[in-house]
């Protein structure tokens, strides 16, 4: 394979497992299992295996050339790429159950935060009396809380 799609296949191992470390909130001296699919690139990707390492601070860095399934009951977050898929074992990333409780207890101040929200776009003096920059605001503001509480209880179903 050409130099160039090894090295970019490199990189966006990298880049996906920091970014996956980062929204989980993973302490930064902790280290996470990864595995690596990458089909007819894993010869050419293994040899890097210390940098990725290295650079997204994951030990063991497990390649293979192709991808069996997750027993039943494993939680896992699996990160499709351009050339590869990385899965990462989501006990090696975070405390499952402390996280489902940071995530539980996230969900309810974006719904406490929602409800807030939807009442006082119900208010009619609010409507009447706010001008439309505010009320239109305040329409974006339920629109992202919304869409942020929807997120966060996709992300607690991933621990289910």
């Amino acid at each position: 394979p050409p130099a160039e799609r090894v090295m970019g296949a490199v990189i966006e191992i990298i880049h996906s497992i920091r970014n996956a470390r980062a929204q989980y909130k993973v302490e930064s001296a902790r280290w996470i299992e990864a595995q690596v699919y990458a089909g007819e690139l894993t010869p050419a990707i293994t040899p890097y295996s210390p940098a990725i390492q290295t650079l997204a601070r994951a030990r063991p860095v497990t390649f293979l050339a192709r991808r069996e399934e997750a027993p039943p009951g494993e939680s896992i977050l699996a990160l499709v790429l351009k050339d590869a898929e990385v899965v990462i074992p989501m006990e090696s990333m975070v405390d499952l159950q402390a996280e489902g409780e940071r995530l539980q207890k996230e969900i309810e101040q974006s719904q406490a935060e929602v409800a807030r929200l939807e009442a006082r776009l119900k208010d009619k003096a609010f409507l009447t009396k706010a001008p439309a920059a505010v009320v239109d605001r305040e329409r974006d503001k339920l629109a992202i809380r919304k869409d942020k509480l929807e997120r966060l209880k996709q992300q607690l179903g991933r621990f289910d």
